[in-house]
């Protein structure tokens, strides 16, 4: 596999599932509780949160040093993917 190859398909497995890049894009913006995530409009049951929330812990993507989630180093180095995303979607 060539390091191009290696690099998609080590950022493919970063980003997740599309409930999980609608977590990350919101913590890029600033730590937040499962509640706020809720009153920002991610559209998942609490569940399907915790889940998403748990999944990205053990990737190393987010951290939970108290009651709210923040993205770790490691989770911050994906801001360049979603603004690439963002301006694709609004041109």
């Amino acid at each position: 596999m060539t390091s191009d190859l290696r690099a998609l398909d080590y950022t493919v497995r970063m980003l997740g599932t599309v409930h999980e890049m609608h977590i990350i894009a919101r913590l890029l913006q600033s730590p937040c509780s499962i509640d706020q995530l809720v009153s920002a409009g991610i559209k998942h049951s609490r569940r399907e949160l915790t889940v998403c929330l748990m999944h990205l812990k053990q990737r190393g993507i987010v951290e939970q040093p108290a009651t709210v989630y923040q993205l770790t180093p490691t989770g911050e180095s994906l801001q360049p993917i979603f603004h690439t995303i963002a301006k694709t979607q609004h041109p």
